[in-house]
């Protein structure tokens, strides 16, 4: 039977991960929200394009605030019947207040009304501190959410400046199934191994500067000896080629280096491949040359607090000299 789930994903982006969830198997998508969706699944899912998932306990009409809603949560049962309460009795849980996803302190004396009725209606345990359980009162526009979280387990922090769900969107809109991709300016494990989730053949890089020479790096095929300006790669060789400069931690690259980048960058892919970009749009347009080429898509979002762009465009038979 199909469960109700809730995920959340860099708003934006709402185009792609739409149609990632239409080619997974055993969904089926409810409704797409501004950087969230809601969907039906036959497991539990597991998608690395998401931020967070949560599975969905009730949803309700908006409210005017958090106060109200978990008066009104506290005065129903409507979310009784999505509880396990065989594999439950006794887990400690704790309730975080949002608003649009954001965490957001409601009234304690509501807080502990809702607390008080699930431990009564359920026979869960108040722990505020290391529970074992989120529950979320997600209050939206267009809707009052009620949600457990399931991807709570925090695994080893990634250094990577490039986040692990937009690696995922990047590398689903490369398609490299099977194709040879190169990254110029290497951040971290995040898009190679996105990559070769998605089933490229070979992922090649040119490493960043901050990052060491001969650092090893998951997903990886090979670690290129050059710059992100001069790879040493044959030309018209690479079936997909991301330049990357990711916010708030990635390598420092001067005007005059970004535009070697991007000549290498056309010079290595293909005609008819693909060339992926993200950058902070505090940079400007620096690659406003491409935009004479077919562009296939063009997303904004915003990434550690500042706006970002990610566009993705298809080489033409001649290059760019």
């Amino acid at each position: 039977m199909k469960k109700e789930y809730y995920s959340t994903f860099l708003q934006g982006l709402e185009e792609p991960v739409a149609g990632i969830l239409h080619k997974t198997g055993g969904v089926s998508v409810t409704r797409m929200l501004k950087g969230a969706v809601i969907y039906r699944s036959v497991h539990e899912p597991h998608l690395s394009c998401m931020q967070r998932t949560y599975q969905v306990l009730c949803e309700m009409r908006p409210e005017k605030n958090l106060n109200a809603a978990l008066q009104r949560l506290s005065a129903t049962d409507a979310w009784l019947d999505r509880f396990d309460f065989e594999s439950i009795a006794g887990m400690r849980f704790r309730i975080v207040t949002a608003v649009d996803g954001q965490p957001s302190a409601g009234d304690m004396r509501f807080v502990s009304m809702l607390e008080k009725s699930i431990c009564e209606q359920t026979g869960m345990l108040v722990a505020r501190e290391r529970p074992q359980v989120e529950l979320w009162v997600n209050l939206r526009q267009e809707a009052l959410y009620f949600l457990w979280r399931l991807n709570k387990k925090e695994g080893q922090k990634n250094e990577d400046p490039l986040r692990r769900d937009l690696c995922e969107t990047m590398a689903a809109l490369a398609r490299p199934q099977g194709g040879e991709t190169v990254i110029l300016g290497l951040t971290g494990p995040n898009l190679p191994e996105a990559l070769r989730a998605q089933g490229a053949a070979s992922v090649q890089a040119v490493m960043a500067g901050h990052l060491k020479n001969g650092q090893a790096q998951r997903g990886m095929t090979r670690i290129l000896p050059g710059t992100p300006g001069c790879s040493g790669l044959e030309a018209e060789s690479m079936d997909a080629v991301f330049v990357a400069l990711a916010p708030k931690g990635s390598f420092s690259i001067q005007e005059e280096d970004l535009r070697g980048t991007l000549r290498e960058a056309t010079r290595i892919v293909k005609r008819d491949g693909r060339l992926v970009v993200f950058y902070p749009r505090s940079l400007g347009q620096p690659f406003r040359r491409l935009y004479e080429q077919e562009r296939l898509f063009s997303y904004q979002v915003t990434v550690s607090g500042e706006e970002c762009r990610l566009e993705g465009f298809r080489i033409p038979e001649v290059p760019l000299s």
